[in-house]
């Protein structure tokens, strides 16, 4: 039987330490909370994410939106993450403390991950978990938060008067050095209506012969069950479906993307990858291709970054240029993926911009279960 923890038991702690509390933001940069994690959360139960036993307006009171924090679930992990009002305020793959005011919990949790169960607490033998969060700096995190406020989209082509059909579907040729023309491909997903772009996309595929999809996002079952499907050209090819988690250094992406690899070296080309949108999942499997056959750290931030310009900027149902700013900070975000999901396997990407991005990439290929005949042939699959 699961024990269930009344809120209004729980001794929540607001601790100001080393100070009485005054200044300017009241000593919330010293600010500290302790509690401990529930053991029935929804969110855990559902979607694999760890509640606290902390009311949000409680929260809000000692540390603020945009806070960076450090959360240590004492026995289990440490971790730093930013306090945030919805998980695609971080990118994929990045922690999250989710703070909704009137919720009488937080959730700890990994955008596009599961927290709980990597960690073991879903299995419910590590309770009862005693939590301190504590601030790391005041504010750390609000410039990305005013960076995301940027990205709205629409699903009508009518909102982006200045795009080709191919960028609004995300659609394009990745010609980054060392691959082959008409080699490899990215979009957005050529059979999900979520986004509006499917039949665009499936389009533009049969007029570049695409001849074998790595479907990241989708599981066979999920991907035949789509509407049209059965009618579309994608249908009409070889598909890898892999049904990706986007939490690149989970066990479960870094399987399945060595799965979806060994696909594109063992079939014909040319090929297409994409997951929903083409950005997240699709833009760090582009990257990774794109590294391993010698394109630099430039070209890489440019391709992921195209993307961001695909899509976001919708200001009143019309698409807004977006500022150098923008376009400088979306650059950044492939890199930090990189960084993250290279750095799991012991690859430092700390110099990206001078790094052996190739060799690096070849390395972690291996990390991930490729062999060197099988990388070899993949670069082949991908080449002149």
């Amino acid at each position: 039987m699961i024990r269930r923890i009344s809120l209004l038991l729980l001794p929540i702690l607001l601790l100001l330490a080393c100070g009485d509390g005054t200044g300017s933001n009241g000593g919330r940069d010293r600010a500290r909370i302790s509690t401990t994690v529930m053991e029935d959360g929804p969110d855990m139960l559902k979607f694999g994410h760890v509640n606290l036993a902390v009311p949000a307006d409680s929260f809000l009171k000692v540390f603020e939106l945009g806070d960076l924090v450090t959360v240590e679930l004492k026995g289990v992990l440490a971790l730093e993450a930013p306090a945030v009002g919805d998980y695609d305020d971080v990118s994929a793959g990045e922690f999250l403390l989710r703070v909704v005011p009137g919720k009488p919990y937080l959730t700890l949790a990994v955008n596009y991950g599961q927290l709980a169960v990597s960690t073991g607490i879903a299995d419910g033998k590590l309770f009862p978990i005693d939590v301190e969060i504590a601030m790391k700096e005041k504010g750390g995190y609000l410039e990305n938060l005013r960076m995301r406020e940027f990205q709205n989209s629409a699903d009508s082509i009518g909102a982006y008067p200045d795009l080709t059909p191919a960028e609004f579907a995300n659609f394009r040729e990745i010609r980054t050095t060392g691959m082959g023309a008409k080699r490899l491909y990215r979009s957005s997903s050529p059979i999900s209506p979520e986004m509006g772009r499917n039949a665009v996309a499936d389009s533009l595929a049969r007029e570049a012969g695409i001849a074998a999809f790595v479907n990241l996002s989708d599981t066979r079952e999920a991907g035949e069950a789509y509407e049209g499907y059965a009618s579309s050209y994608y249908a009409t090819r070889k598909i890898a479906f892999l049904g990706l988690p986007a939490a690149f250094a989970s066990d479960a992406f870094k399987k399945g993307f060595a799965e979806g690899l060994r696909f594109v070296a063992e079939n014909d080309g040319p090929y297409l990858v994409h997951c929903v949108l083409g950005k997240d999942r699709a833009g760090f499997a582009s990257a990774v291709l794109e590294a391993l056959m010698g394109a630099s750290a430039a070209e890489i931030e440019d391709d992921y970054a195209r993307t961001y310009s695909n899509y976001y900027n919708v200001v009143d149902g019309r698409q807004q240029a977006p500022a150098p700013e923008h376009m400088a900070w979306y650059r950044t975000l492939i890199v930090k993926n990189l960084r993250m999901a290279y750095g799991a396997e012991g690859i430092d990407l700390s110099d990206f911009e001078n790094a052996d991005l190739a060799a690096a990439t070849e390395r972690y290929l291996k990390a991930l279960g490729l062999s060197e005949a099988e990388i070899s042939a993949l670069k082949a699959k991908l080449g002149d």
